[in-house]
């Protein structure tokens, strides 16, 4: 998994743990699926809004950039790591 967003691999987990449990998905799972390019499965488990808003994340770095730097997930991240 192409890590470009300055996540460390702890904040990287608890992300995809967080989705996982989330999305009733294995976390496993999930991070294989994202390594492979297969999010066909893992879309298809959101609404059509939260679907929306993924694909336009996946799409724009910018806007992935400006949701890893909001201090409301710095928070969540810190809180999961146990920090």
């Amino acid at each position: 998994m192409n890590n470009n967003y300055n996540l460390s691999q702890s904040q990287l987990n608890a992300l995809i743990n967080l989705a996982g449990k989330k999305m009733g998905t294995n976390p496993d799972k999930l991070r294989e699926q994202m390594q492979n390019g297969e999010m066909n499965d893992v879309l298809n488990k959101l609404s059509p809004a939260q679907r929306a808003q993924m694909n336009n994340l996946m799409n724009n770095p910018q806007a992935v950039e400006q949701f890893l730097s909001n201090p409301n997930l710095q928070a969540l991240l810190k809180g999961l790591m146990g920090k």
